[in-house]
């Protein structure tokens, strides 16, 4: 297991998403909604052509256009892409069809900790992009589950907030993809971090500079972020915050929400990007263009003149 600082852009350069504060200035949103064209009449007495008629935009139920307030959601897909903004409140009534499927569909995977969770996103090809806050009702303490597993997806979380008094339990596990998290500056609690032997953990500027190292091995790490004793902090731990962070061949980046920026480049146009500073663009495109004849014409990007061993 390998821990570094990375190589820090310009300033000038804008964060993956940009720190929001929770209550009434709202929260991030991945896509914005246009407003409805104007309807009312015109004041001259010239008429106006007739407004030309556009098709409705069309949202994937697996990526939510608008900032929701959840208890007990479960999004699964096998190849799209899960994507939104969710504000995770355990004081929500679920229904309990809700809580039956949760509860079925943990018992039989038997994941680990033995809790159910407030909000599961799992995907197995598909990548996962979110921006997470805590929230609730009252004013006593609580704790929101939060699960967010991939097989080979990359996953990227912005946690932006957590309100008072309601910490978080954030598990992300990424079996062959890259994993990006962004946490809150009020976060207060404990990384717990599982890596293969080669795996590769990066702390952003931000992150480094309060983040303490209290174990570390080939391929495991404790990682405390905030003040007080948190050396023993559990999944269950009363007003503190846990995370478990997992992944077997991909690379795990830290950071601080609305400090620190973070490139959530996929590997494929980071390496079109390399190799347009090697090779020039000109020679790149020529490169994809013999790429794509080969598998179209072979079905692989084998020439016919080679044979295999």
């Amino acid at each position: 297991m390998i821990i570094e600082k990375a190589e820090f852009p310009p300033e000038s350069e804008v964060p993956y998403v940009p720190e929001k504060t929770f209550g009434t200035q709202g929260v991030p949103q991945l896509l914005q909604e246009q407003p409805p064209p104007y309807e009312g009449g015109s004041r001259s007495g010239v008429s106006s052509p007739a407004p030309t008629p556009t098709s409705p935009r069309i949202h994937s139920i697996f990526q939510s256009a608008s900032q929701q307030h959840v208890n007990f959601i479960t999004l699964e897909s096998k190849h799209n892409e899960i994507s939104g903004s969710y504000i995770v409140n355990p004081e929500i009534p679920g229904s309990a069809a809700a809580r039956t499927r949760v509860l079925d569909r943990r018992e039989r995977k038997k994941l680990r900790h033995n809790i159910v969770p407030n909000a599961s996103f799992n995907t197995k090809h598909g990548r996962i992009n979110l921006n997470l806050a805590t929230a609730g009702n009252t004013e006593q303490p609580g704790k929101a589950y939060i699960q967010v597993v991939t097989r080979d997806g990359r996953v990227n979380v912005n946690l932006f907030a957590l309100q008072a008094n309601k910490n978080i339990f954030l598990e992300i596990i990424s079996k062959h993809g890259s994993i990006n998290l962004l946490i809150p500056p009020s976060f207060n609690g404990l990384f717990r971090i599982s890596t293969s032997r080669h795996g590769r953990i990066q702390f952003l500027r931000e992150f480094a500079e309060r983040a303490r190292v209290i174990f570390a091995d080939d391929e495991h790490a404790d990682v405390l972020f905030g003040t007080g004793d948190l050396s023993h902090a559990e999944p269950t731990s009363e007003g503190i915050d846990y995370c478990s962070l997992t992944t077997h061949n991909g690379c795990l980046t830290l950071g601080v929400s609305g400090v620190d920026p973070i490139d959530t480049s996929s590997p494929s146009s980071l390496m079109k990007k390399l190799g347009a500073m090697v090779l020039g663009p000109d020679l790149m495109r020529t490169v994809d263009t013999l790429r794509a004849e080969l598998l179209r014409e072979h079905g692989t990007l084998a020439t016919p003149h080679q044979t295999s061993v």
